[in-house]
């Protein structure tokens, strides 16, 4: 037999979208003042942690689907910034974030 437990099979995938942490969501609700009923309908995917931090991306599946894009991983929204409504960083154990809002931005270019 030649198992080899200690070898790794090929490079970690990261994690798909999922529902955003009570943390972020609550964040968007309660620090930038958006609405809940729509924050609550947004994703979020996440890479990898390094030392307890997640970077994250914040998009809505709405508006990807109408742009006919299926959102996998954190790292396909590199080729998809426009659908990144939010992003920055997250630490679970300490509960601090910043998060970066491109939403505003969007939404005042699209008054213009």
């Amino acid at each position: 037999m030649n198992w080899k437990f200690w070898k790794k099979s090929g490079p970690a995938t990261l994690p798909k979208p999922k529902e955003l942490s009570s943390d972020l969501g609550k964040y968007l609700v309660v620090n930038l003042e958006y609405d809940p009923d729509w924050v609550w309908q947004l994703k979020v995917v996440m890479n990898l942690p390094k030392d307890g931090v997640s970077d994250f991306r914040i998009f809505d599946p709405a508006m990807a689907a109408m742009q006919g894009v299926t959102v996998k991983d954190y790292s396909f929204l590199d080729e998809h910034k426009n659908l990144v409504l939010f992003d920055g960083w997250y630490n679970k154990e300490s509960r601090e974030m910043q998060v970066n809002d491109y939403y505003q931005a969007m939404k005042t270019d699209q008054a213009v």
